[in-house]
């Protein structure tokens, strides 16, 4: 470990630097080493960096390519974490070439992505020669007699008595076998021949929120039975109670030594409802669940390679209890268990996020209630990429604000204090430095504005008055929740006369939160109604856009109601005086986000980067499409929305704005902007500079363009999503077949859209490449998309 570096001032005898003091003017000696160390420094950094690019974990990006001469492997192109894990691992992959260990190792090196490889051939039905019978070939050997008889054999009869080995049929991990398939190879499960290696992706990424409160439901008495509990407590895993299909966790061990190929207990897929069953042949309950107990919940966390679904219990009443798994459907909650709900049982409804505990006690006090106040559960979800508000990793805050401002940072806790959020808060028209909020649980926290000291109101209309910037994130690994009883207005604390704010230098910043509305909040606004600053910026934010599936009996369900995520006019709800005092063009910022509609004026700059904006019109909605992007005040098929700039975009409905400019964009309905003619030039902060779309994807429905190059159009360009509704798996994900040209279209020759940036087309021409170079002879891969 060294010591920090000391100036060459600091290291002369201190009768120098005394004398230095004292010259005429002082300080010569001192200014004439510091432009001595400045060139020493610059030669020591130079130094450094060179040897650091020896090393391809730290050497710097254009240096990857020179090490990977070295090796003599192929430079591929594409997310630059995965090029450089490649190269890092050439020599160890080599070492293993040929090893179906090695294919799935490689997979995900160059992805990130889970695999399975397959060899086909052994899943292959045959017929035996009867004077050479292998009675043990596929199954158990004679000299052991088979006790379950419901167990997959090759060349066998697929058994029908065990729904948990049938929930596998068709998928990554079918046991049964199958007559050879001679046709190419095409989406699904296919490709059954001789020499092909069936290589499964799973190219949803699992997220687990830790210690999130579920929301309860209702705490009902079971009819009596044999062994039936008293009482049934009844849980929606999302903490918003909407439906939220559970995934269990990718845990990775094709490095091990040796290697341990993965299983279907262990790919970050649906959980199948069979496999949570205990004391089944094919159930493996304690591969997707797990239930703990804790006495202090600042203690609790699912641990590192959790399963999906780990459960939090307090640890009074429950220290110590067994608890039974079952996996079943709850659409009626436990009314249609057969048998019913035992004593000491969780059922789990993996599709629909369901949980409900059986307790055999009748007085709620002693186990339903501590259930019911104490539970808490860390649930895995899937999404195509860390769009909107995730669990994942976040940058460091800065060591000072921009402007070298300094800040107070505010840490806080929904477990020290439920109210901690408007605690916060309090005092914002006060303050004379930049407040950051970071919070460090995945709790829900009501945002009451009512309740915060400093409050401003206008007429009734409350908003937070600012007289520094502010920012409230997530910590890194969290995914608060924020139910808002108003909308959020942000305004400067003073316009006009003596003490105004700059509202140019007013910034206010929401990272990694997810913004959704409580009982009271008013139906018809939106979740911010007011931006009245130089800046607000949403970064890796869900604005709860609404939308998603409700549970009503019919068999595909109702989707939800779209809820408006912005409304912001051009009088910035202000009045006069303070409406003709500010003279600000409000900058928005949505990036890696997922929001409802934006209804916002003409008054505003719009940037939206790597974002889904959802008005509920996907691609087969009937007419009229619902608006997504447009004005907030008159009539919204004749006015205008806010100037737009795009950097990777899926907005599913309309969009009506001033102007456009940007690229890799999936319109999914009619785009009209204004300004179509627009030729000028800006700096717009994106790789490329102009006023044009480029490499979008029209809808063709009466679009009015402005200048665009390289863009497609619909219905010739095949677009197609694995799911278009909020809360789903697979939500805004592209197919894989969708027309080449929206795949490979958009930026850097990668898919349109608000994936964009996870350059998914360049991970799967990567994985093609480098398997071919370590096929054995003869055969032959094939990639296989599962999610």
């Amino acid at each position: 470990m060294s010591s920090p570096r000391q100036p060459l001032f600091e290291r002369l005898p201190e009768i120098y630097r005394i004398r230095d003091t004292e010259q005429t003017p002082p300080g010569q000696l001192q200014a004439f080493l510091g432009v001595i160390e400045d060139a020493m420094a610059a030669l020591h950094a130079r130094t450094d960096a060179q040897y650091h690019d020896l090393f391809v974990e730290h050497c710097d990006d254009w240096v990857v390519a020179y090490i990977a001469d070295l090796l003599g492997t192929t430079r591929l192109s594409g997310d630059p974490w995965t090029v450089r894990a490649d190269v890092a691992r050439t020599v160890f992959h080599r070492r293993r070439k040929g090893t179906l260990g090695a294919v799935e190792s490689q997979v995900f090196t160059l992805s990130g992505w889970a695999a399975h490889a397959v060899e086909m051939r052994e899943r292959l039905a045959w017929n035996q020669h009867l004077n050479h019978q292998r009675p043990d070939a596929g199954g158990t050997p004679p000299l052991k007699l088979r006790t379950d008889m419901r167990s997959a054999v090759r060349g066998g009869t697929a058994s029908l008595r065990d729904p948990a080995l049938l929930s596998l049929v068709n998928g990554a991990f079918d046991p049964f076998a199958r007559v050879v398939d001679v046709k190419p190879p095409t989406l699904g499960m296919s490709g059954w021949n001789l020499p092909n290696l069936a290589v499964l992706l799973w190219r949803l990424e699992d997220f687990q929120v830790p210690l999130s409160r579920p929301m309860f439901r209702l705490t009902a008495p079971v009819p009596p039975s044999p062994g039936s509990a008293a009482l049934a407590v009844r849980f929606d895993v999302q903490a918003q109670g909407e439906p939220w299909p559970l995934f269990n966790t990718h845990r990775f061990h094709a490095d091990d030594d040796p290697p341990r190929l993965g299983s279907e207990d262990e790919v970050p897929g649906p959980m199948p409802t069979a496999r949570l069953t205990d004391g089944t042949p094919a159930g493996r309950s304690a591969q997707y669940v797990s239930v703990q107990t804790y006495s202090d919940p600042h203690n609790a966390h699912p641990g590192p390679d959790a399963v999906g679904l780990v459960l939090h219990l307090p640890a009074t009443p429950f220290l110590g209890q067994a608890w039974q798994i079952r996996g079943a459907n709850l659409c009626a909650w436990e009314s249609g268990l057969a048998p019913p709900l035992r004593a000491w049982e969780v059922v789990i409804d993996p599709e629909r996020g369901r949980l409900v505990f059986g307790v055999p006690d009748a007085n709620p006090a002693t186990q339903a209630t501590p259930l019911r106040d104490g539970l808490l559960v860390s649930a895995t979800h899937a999404m195509a990429g860390p769009t909107g508000a995730q669990p994942v990793k976040r940058s460091a805050l800065p060591a000072t604000w921009p402007a070298e401002q300094t800040y107070e940072l505010k840490t806080i806790n929904w477990f020290d204090n439920p109210l901690a959020l408007q605690k916060a808060l309090d005092g914002l028209p006060a303050r004379t430095r930049p407040l950051v909020i970071e919070i460090t649980d995945s709790q829900t926290h009501v945002l009451d504005l009512n309740a915060i000291n400093g409050i401003g109101n206008d007429a009734g209309v409350l908003s937070l008055r600012l007289a520094q910037s502010l920012w409230i994130r997530s910590a890194p690994g969290e995914r608060p929740v924020i139910r808002l009883r108003q909308p959020l207005r942000l305004r400067p604390t003073q316009i006009t006369g003596p003490g105004a704010i700059n509202a140019e230098q007013l910034e206010v910043t929401l990272e990694g939160l997810y913004l959704t509305r409580a009982a009271a909040f008013p139906a018809a606004d939106a979740l911010i109604m007011q931006a009245a600053l130089g800046q607000l910026n949403v970064l890796g934010c869900t604005l709860d856009p609404g939308g998603g599936q409700v549970l009503d009996g019919s068999v595909a369900g109702t989707r939800a109601a779209v809820r408006q995520a912005l409304r912001l006019g051009n009088d910035y709800g202000l009045v006069s005086p303070d409406l003709d005092a500010f003279d600000q063009v409000p900058a928005l910022t949505i990036q890696r986000s997922i929001t409802g509609p934006l209804a916002i004026d003409t008054g505003y700059l719009l940037t939206l980067r790597d974002s889904i904006v959802d008005a509920g019109s996907g691609i087969a909605a009937a007419t009229p499409f619902a608006l997504a992007i447009g004005a907030a005040t008159g009539n919204h098929d004749l006015e205008w929305g806010p100037d737009l700039v795009i950097q990777g975009v899926t907005i599913f409905g309309r969009t009506r704005v001033q102007t456009a400019r940007g690229e890799s964009g999936l319109f999914v309905h009619r785009l009209e902007v204004h300004d179509n003619q627009d030729s000028h030039t800006v700096e717009i902060g994106l790789p490329q500079r102009g006023s044009c779309l480029k490499f979008c994807w029209f809808s063709g429905e009466h679009d009015r363009l402005p200048q665009h190059f390289a863009c497609v159009f619909g219905p010739r360009a095949r677009l197609r999503f694995t799911s278009e509704w909020f809360g789903q798996p697979g939500y805004a994900q592209l197919r894989p077949d969708c027309d080449r040209h929206v795949r490979e279209g958009g930026s850097q020759d990668d898919e349109m859209g608000a994936f964009g940036y996870l350059l998914n087309t360049h991970k799967w021409k990567n994985i093609g490449i480098r398997l071919r170079e370590f096929m054995p002879v003869g055969v032959r891969p094939v990639l296989i998309p599962i999610t």
